[in-house]
């Protein structure tokens, strides 16, 4: 049998009735909900002060990024700017410009993340290959 969903309504129940002094079997009793369930909402508040996990629609899975948006943008700007950069050119723009430091896996899988692997440079550099000429031939 599948849990039963409880609302945020009901869940922000829990911590009042514990400031009142309800014990954590008469708050089960009362809103008729399980006790591991009246546990976690009272570490939830106590730890963030919501009722419901503040972590449930985010990316905070696994290790924190090192590479911010702002220095996401910065490597599409530059791919953007030069159509043909070398990992490890990218790599010291990164820490010239923006003092990050990370590792070429971290910056090529970051890469990869935005679509701007070498296969979309490759196709940008024999688009403009083909441009060029037939631009020269005319």
């Amino acid at each position: 049998m599948a849990p039963r969903q409880v609302s945020d309504d009901l869940k922000a129940r829990i911590p009042a009735l514990h400031h009142e002094g309800y014990h954590v079997k008469d708050i089960c009793h009362l809103l008729d909900i399980k006790k591991t369930l009246v546990y976690r909402v009272l570490k939830l508040y106590s730890q963030y002060g919501v009722v419901s996990n503040p972590h449930k629609y985010s990316c905070m899975i696994g290790r924190p990024r090192s590479l911010t948006h702002a220095d996401q943008f910065f490597i599409s700007a530059i791919i953007d700017h030069r159509q043909s950069v070398y990992l490890d050119e990218l790599w010291d723009e990164l820490w010239h410009k923006r003092h990050v430091h990370t590792t070429l896996s971290t910056l090529s899988c970051t890469i990869q993340q935005l679509s701007l692997s070498h296969k979309v440079i490759s196709v940008r550099a024999y688009e403009r290959s083909e441009v060029s000429r037939a631009l020269y031939m005319n």
